[in-house]
């Protein structure tokens, strides 16, 4: 007994999975949500919103759950408990579960029915359930007992792609069948004597691609069709439940960009979702409502509907849920109006418009006229008439609150008028200039400091300080302080913003630059040497009029030259101690201001083909949403949930335009044919529906990276969705989170954090920064923010991902405890430095005496080798698709990446690269350098000295600024017959190393490497000599497993974990001979492209990350 339990030890078991969502359906006020065999169980609280009640793991066994089906009932029943059949794939269940005053228990389930046919319905007959199979049929199934009482076939035995049941009772029981000859059939089984096959009743064809799915409205007689070719089609069919009826197309609904996946008929909508990522809303007639996007990846597999809530809730390839609200048609709450500013008592054309709130509009025209716009009254309203500013004008509302009043106009001149919107009798005017004002922008800070920044000639900004009169009626306006601008062509600023507290101002400007001012000269006593170092007194130049005085012009303290290229600056924003940039060239970065200077953080793309950003604003739940032009589009984007939560087809953003958004509403003014043109939105910038679980990844995930653990004290308690009658001994204890790493085929690089008690993963935050996918990580540099004498709770690491088009990006991530958030905890990224092969060849001066390098090279795999110290840096191995391994040198705590050397002695694809170390007693430190190749063999460099003067290691380029040439390996090995997927390695107590690798073949290599380091060191001006490797005992598994061995990993000298893409997680038992099989798991995710296995604690034991078609996350105990 105790040999057999040692040979299944150890047992891994799931604890979490992310896969695609295939199974929703709403059962009063819960949500059942089918995730792989797991179901989520969601319910409605006080607030009306969904929170997660309960995860039923591993019901439906190794099937994926694709439907839910509840017998019917009273309400009233339903909100206490439910009998419940699930199905999926071959296999159906039925569960009884009890979810009363917000506690779920399972009270009854039957055992799995695994069937030989594909199960495309289910339905409720009394106490027991028909199924329709695959291929035209129909079992009775009494779930009680477990039999089948009856099976009826139709004559027509074709492979079915949908099919629909229809009807309470077996003698009423109508089967639609979508047949891949793209008809829909319909028979009924009852009409079969002594089982014999049934012929259709009807056949109904129009579709020209697959029937996907079907619904059937009884009360209308409806029955809606979706299909692969992009359409939904509306049939009126009548009663099906009686032959005989006549069928009538009465709509054929095009919308859909891709295949569509789900339909589903309500009494006055009609949803469907396909493989565009998009659910639409339609009306019976064919008209589309409403469209929900936000799903990434490859479509929306599971729809469901709440019609008393009016909530739509759609499951995603993305691993994510989410609730959307129906609002129907003629929505008053948005929508574009004209507001009919052309009349005869209005002269002139209009040039400019803003807004101030998102309630009043503020326009000029070319008379020089100010015109008010009250949307509570409807009209127009002058407030005053300038001929100074009839040929050119510029127009900018303050910005604050609603009613805050104030408007500024400029212009040719170098005159700025102030204007109280509600006493525009009041305004100020000021002439700064001799010239043209080419730039107005406003800054404030909270309700204490409100500046006005006007740029003039020779790029001098003059800064005005605006203060209100104590009665209310007056304002004062006086020339603060002037900067001047770096030099450039177009040499004027575009925006600008407080830094908190309130002693610097951020400005933006044409040329693209960041900029950071000194927000009253007296902050610095002494005016510094203009530049980089800090501001400078640059010149002199006098104002004149009210006023109008003489002072110095201060230059910029940081500078960030060209940040955003060379179309400008569109915004600049300052919040949580960050400050954020937007730019025409379609990206925004993260920066913070260290000792005075501007600090790049992170640079962010924002949706595809959105090249021109207008802004961001920071809504109430922390996130942020980007403002910007979508060709011809104003769009409103959330980074968050990938989704346009505004869409205003405007016609672009080289016409005068003006954004506003409140708690209240959001606003969207714009000159068009004359007239001004407004959008109108309820709610502000809020997401407009609810993210019951965010999504990870919109493709395969192509490399998991284990960062650290994280503790988080009792006062941070994480949510779990484990009840309380089931936590775990000791669960109440510090809770460990551990942090993990996930690249994808969507060019994003997600962080993760994984609670070992709840069950669940919080994505912190995602790096857009690839242009191509990512398809693999490396970290080192792991420890704790602060400084060694004084370490903060957190965790920090670097971190090098690289993919495609030989791309590769260093930065740095933080994490740290937050209470706020979730997942109680808040993750800051830091990009350090980037590098791409065909940049670094066009920087070359001999770069035509080069090959160019193919732009299609991928890096495959990514090794950390850390030289002893001191030293310039870590180097980072790549693996790559052109036969080479290439080194880099990070310098500068990688803020540097330097291509240092590289060699093409595989000659072919290389498909991983290991590093490892040898410790000898006495002897220096050995680094060691593993590769493998697609031809099954591997490579071992040693790589101790490659960093040291005068090292043997690296030959020297044949031309002056080529890379270096990484020499003849000191060991090779034919391993395997084909590629190797999978390499690790573990030193022995004996000093010696234990390698694994495995292959395409689905086979196992592990042999004993023994290194003879040289027992003289290297002496002052001679070369050291290279170490000895040689095998001592070599073991081959052929057939381990049935497909690519994709993940591997050493864990003791005793055990060895491998996963492959037959979806099995396998131990083997060490050191004793051959490998020896001990157990093997079955996991869900398909196409598992990587794995890592990681310690947790002695109570914990170990957890495995499997990473492919979504995420699995497996644990067992020592």
């Amino acid at each position: 007994m105790d040999a057999h339990e040692d040979y299944v030890w150890p047992r891994a078991t799931s604890e979490l999975i992310l896969l695609p969502v295939t199974g929703l359906e709403c059962v009063g006020d819960r949500l059942l949500a089918g995730e792989g065999p797991d179901i989520l169980v969601y319910s409605l609280d006080f607030g009306g919103h969904l929170r997660m009640m309960k995860r039923v793991q591993n019901l439906l066994g190794h099937y994926l759950i694709h439907g839910f089906r509840v017998r019917p009932g009273p309400d009233e029943d339903l909100d206490s408990q439910a009998m419940v059949a699930v199905f999926g794939s071959k296999g159906l269940r039925v569960v009884k579960v009890s979810w009363g005053q917000g506690r779920f228990r399972e009270l009854w389930r039957s055992g799995l029915w695994s069937l030989s046919d594909w199960i495309w319905d289910t339905r409720w007959l009394e106490e027991n359930v028909a199924v329709a199979l695959g291929h035209n049929s129909v079992v009775l199934y009494d779930p009680m007992v477990g039999r089948t009482l009856q099976e009826v076939h139709c004559t027509d035995r074709c492979t079915l792609s949908s099919a629909c049941l229809i009807g309470n009772t077996w003698k009423e029981l109508t089967v639609v069948a979508g047949v891949i000859s793209n008809e829909l059939l319909v028979w009924y089984p009852a009409a079969s004597s002594e089982n014999e096959p049934v012929t259709p009743d009807r056949r109904i064809s129009g579709h020209v691609g697959v029937i996907f799915s079907m619904s059937y409205l009884e009360s209308k007689g409806l029955l809606a069709t979706a299909s692969e070719d992009r359409s939904v089609r509306i049939w009126k069919v009548g009663d099906l439940r009686v032959p005989g009826g006549r069928v009538q197309n009465i709509g054929h609904c095009f919308g859909h960009s891709a295949r569509v996946w789900q339909v589903k008929l309500l009494e006055n909508y009609l949803i469907s979702a396909g493989e565009d990522c998009v659910c639409l809303v339609w009306s019976h007639e064919g008209e589309i409502l409403q469209a929900f996007r936000g799903h990434q990846g490859r479509g929306i597999r599971a729809v469901a509907a709440h019609e008393q809530q009016a909530w739509v809730i759609t499951g995603g390839d993305d691993s994510g849920i989410r609730l959307w609200h129906l609002v129907g048609r003629g929505y008053p709450g948005s929508g574009i109006s004209a507001l009919c500013f052309k009349s005869h008592n209005r002269a002139g054309t209009l040039k400019a418009v803003t807004l101030a709130g998102s309630w009043r509009v503020l326009a000029v025209t070319d008379t020089g006229a100010l015109y008010l716009y009250d949307l509570e009254v409807k009209c127009w309203e002058q407030l005053l008439e300038d001929k100074r500013f009839q040929s050119y004008c510029l127009l900018e509302a303050a910005p604050g609150p609603e009613g805050f009043g104030l408007c500024a106009m400029a212009n040719g001149e170098g005159l700025v008028k102030v204007v109280p919107i509600n006493t525009p009798t009041a305004a100020v005017d000021l002439t700064l200039f001799q010239g043209k004002v080419h730039s107005l922008s406003w800054a404030l800070r909270g309700y204490e400091e409100l500046l006005l920044l006007t740029s003039g000639p020779s790029g001098v900004v003059a800064c005005l300080e605006i203060s209100a009169a104590p009665t209310g009626k007056a304002i004062f306006v006086k020339e603060r302080c002037r900067y001047q601008l770096p030099p450039s062509k177009q040499r004027w600023h575009t925006c600008s913003a407080f830094l908190p507290p309130g002693d610097f101002l951020v400005c933006g400007d044409r040329r693209g630059s960041v900029l950071l001012f000194p927000s009253r000269p007296g902050l610095l006593k002494v005016p510094w040497a203009g530049g980089k170092g800090g501001a400078g007194i640059l010149g002199m130049n006098g104002g004149s009029g009210q006023g109008g005085s003489t002072s110095a012009e201060w230059g910029p303290v940081s500078t960030l030259h060209s940040l955003h290229g060379k179309q400008g600056v569109t915004s600049v924003t300052c919040h949580g101690g960050y400050v954020y940039s937007t730019g025409r060239d379609g990206a925004y970065y993260q920066l913070f201001v260290r000792g005075g200077q501007l600090q790049p953080v992170l640079r962010q793309k924002s949706c595809r083909g959105m090249n021109w950003l207008a802004g961001l604003r920071m809504v109430a739940d922390g996130s942020m949403v980007i403002l910007g032009f979508h060709a011809n589009e104003f769009v409103v984007w959330s980074p968050r949930s990938h989704e346009k939560l505004h869409i205003v087809n405007c016609g672009g953003g080289h016409r005068s335009w003006a954004f506003s958004d409140t708690e209240a509403a959001v606003a969207f003014a714009y000159l068009k044919d004359g007239d001004v043109m407004l959008y109108r939105a309820l709610g502000g910038c809020n997401r407009p529906h609810v993210i019951l679980r965010e999504g990870l990844h919109g493709r395969e995930i192509t490399c998991v990276k284990r960062v650290g653990t994280i503790t988080l004290g009792p006062e941070f308690e994480v949510p779990s969705f484990v009840q309380p009658d089931h936590l775990e001994p000791g669960s109440k204890e510090p809770g460990l989170i551990d942090i993990v790493i996930t690249g994808s085929e969507d060019t994003t690089v997600c962080v993760l954090a994984l609670p070992t008690a709840t069950g669940a993963a919080h994505a912190l935050t995602a790096v857009c920064n690839h242009i191509s996918s990512v398809r693999t990580v490396a970290v080192w540099g792991v420890g704790t923010p602060g400084n060694p004498q004084d370490p903060q709770p957190g965790l920090t690491a670097h971190v090098v991902s690289a993919g495609g088009r030989a791309e590769m990006q260093c930065f740095n991530i933080m994490v740290t405890p937050d209470p706020s958030t979730p997942s109680r905890l808040a993750c800051h990224i830091m990009h350090l430095s980037s590098h791409r092969l065909d940049e670094y060849w066009d920087r070359q001066r001999h770069r035509h005496q080069m090959v160019k390098v193919d732009p299609e090279t991928r890096y495959m795999s990514l090794a950390v080798c850390e030289p002893d110290p001191p030293g310039p840096g870590p180097l980072v191995a790549a693996a790559c698709s052109d036969g080479a391994v290439r080194l880099f040198l990070l310098q500068d705590f990688g803020r540097r990446l330097q291509l240092l050397a590289e060699t093409f002695h595989h000659k072919r694809c290389v498909l991983k690269v290991h590093s490892f170390t040898h410790d000898a007693p006495n002897r220096r430190r050995r680094l060691f350098l593993c590769s493998a190749a697609t031809d099954g063999s591997l490579a071992f460099w040693d790589l101790t000295t490659v960093l040291d003067h005068g090292t043997t290691v690296l030959e020297p380029p044949a031309v002056p600024g080529f890379p270096h040439q990484l020499g003849t390996p000191c060991f090779t090995l034919e391993a395997h017959s084909c590629g190797i997927n999978s390499l690790h390695t573990l030193p022995t107590c004996e000093g010696h190393h234990l390698v694994a690798s495995g292959s395409e073949d689905g086979s196992l290599h592990v042999f004993v490497l023994a290194i003879e380091v040289p027992e003289l060191e290297e002496a002052a001006g001679e070369a050291e000599l290279g170490s000895q490797l040689h095998v001592l005992e070599e073991y081959t598994v052929p057939c381990a497993h049935a497909a690519h061995v994709t993940g591997l990993k050493i864990l003791s000298p005793n055990l060895m974990v491998s996963a492959s893409i037959d979806q099995r997680l396998t131990f083997w038992r060490l050191g004793h001979g051959e490998p020896a099989f001990m157990n093997s798991a079955v996991y869900h995710v398909p196409d598992v492209a990587d794995m890592d296995c990681w310690p947790v604690s002695p109570e914990f034991g170990h957890r495995c990350a499997l990473g492919g078609q979504g995420l699995e996350v497996y644990n067992w105990y020592d």
